[in-house]
């Protein structure tokens, strides 16, 4: 993946600033947050991810029902492993998805100096943990045991230290490296200081690195349209259960613990969980 045009920056500047003049007015809690979360991933988020069907057409001949359903069967196998060892190794699990998805998001900007990649997938993940600790701690503890997550938030925290930097470091010394990408990681930063994490997250995810990899696969693959297709089938049907979620619980408080620990689980590890096989297919798609 490359640094995109410079209309995506500019999405992604406007996103962030709307994002920051809604929820400083309307200073919502973290219940408000995940029932909002929920249909923003759903429609700029998740349809990036149903894009993989294509990608795998164009590198392997999924081109026979036995073919197609061995390269579901392995898609969701590999999924499954990745519920099952978090199920059963939630502290390690956490740590290694926190590690690889630095790793994946870095590849925003591939093509910029290294010192401003690496810079921007430590940020990814360790900017709003350096300011938002204890917001960050509480929900890994979602995910992990405590004393885990404390660790995994204090590691991350001291993950986006070095990321601010390498940032820093680089834009001294690189004269080549002040440009777009130096442009986004400051409005990145920006963005992770002022918004609670949620926040930060869905802006950041949403509105840059779905929307970049979504336009380049767009145009990369023969099958595109189909998995425009998917992309919207799929955003129906999260909407839909986000929509019966929220009616279910009546008038949404601000409290964390209105919040059922299931629901956070099963987003988060989710994610991570569908995280490595699309990690995996987008990654080989690029080399090739």
């Amino acid at each position: 993946m490359t640094v995109g045009p410079w209309w995506q920056t500019a999405v992604f500047a406007l996103s962030a600033l709307g994002a920051i003049v809604v929820f400083a007015t309307l200073d919502p809690g973290l219940a408000v947050q995940m029932a909002l979360l929920a249909p923003f991933v759903a429609v700029f988020g998740l349809p990036h991810g149903a894009l993989d069907w294509p990608i795998a057409e164009a590198l392997w001949p999924l081109d026979s029902w036995r073919a197609k359903l061995m390269f579901v069967a392995l898609y969701l196998g590999l999924v499954g492993c990745v519920v099952l060892v978090w199920v059963i190794f939630p502290g390690p699990a956490l740590i290694a998805f926190l590690t690889y998805s630095a790793i994946h998001f870095s590849e925003d900007w591939s093509n910029a100096p290294a010192g401003l990649r690496w810079s921007g997938g430590m940020a990814t993940i360790g900017a709003p943990a350096l300011f938002h600790q204890q917001d960050v701690t509480r929900l890994f503890d979602y995910l992990a045991p405590e004393n885990v997550a404390i660790f995994a938030a204090q590691a991350t925290a001291l993950t986006g230290g070095l990321a601010l930097a390498l940032l820093l470091v680089t834009l001294l010394c690189d004269r080549s490296a002040r440009g777009q990408a130096a442009l986004e990681q400051v409005l990145l930063w920006s963005t992770a200081f002022v918004l609670e994490p949620l926040i930060y997250f869905a802006v950041y995810f949403c509105a840059l690195h779905s929307m970049r990899h979504f336009t380049i696969a767009l145009k990369s693959t023969a099958n595109a349209r189909r998995g425009l297709g998917m992309s919207i089938a799929l955003s129906i049907v999260v909407i839909g259960v986000a929509a019966v979620f929220v009616a279910s619980q009546g008038q949404i408080g601000t409290a964390a613990s209105e919040i059922p620990d299931v629901l956070m689980q099963t987003i988060f590890i989710g994610l991570a969980a569908l995280t490595v096989p699309h990690m995996l297919l987008v990654d080989r798609f690029h080399r090739m």
